[in-house]
């Protein structure tokens, strides 16, 4: 199943992040996915850290799914490459099941 979701960032152009950068900021609309390739990104939910995740992390895909806001700010560690990916090119149920899975992780 994961590589159906992973189907269309094959053949993608990634794109920098340098320590620092921000990639989402929480409450903002979001619309589109990210494949975190290389580097460390900071997950940070009303100003605090609270994870760090690093390449081959999926991004972005509970906003798609439930409703269109970010529920966290991704922030760079270190420079970073990400492949980003309109929602709409992914299958809904694959979205869907994603999205489960890390509600699951989260409780």
């Amino acid at each position: 199943r994961l590589l159906e979701v992973l189907r269309p960032v094959v053949g993608r152009t990634p794109f920098p992040l340098d320590v620092d950068d921000t990639l989402t900021e929480q409450g903002q609309p979001g619309d589109e996915l990210f494949l975190l390739l290389d580097g460390v990104l900071a997950v940070e939910v009303d100003g605090e850290t609270v994870a760090e995740i690093g390449p081959g992390a999926i991004l972005g895909e509970r906003a798609v799914v439930e409703g269109g806001k970010r529920t966290a700010t991704l922030r760079a560690v270190t420079p970073a490459k990400v492949v980003s990916v309109s929602a709409d090119e992914f299958e809904p149920s694959a979205l869907d099941e994603l999205a489960a899975t890390r509600r699951g992780e989260e409780s």
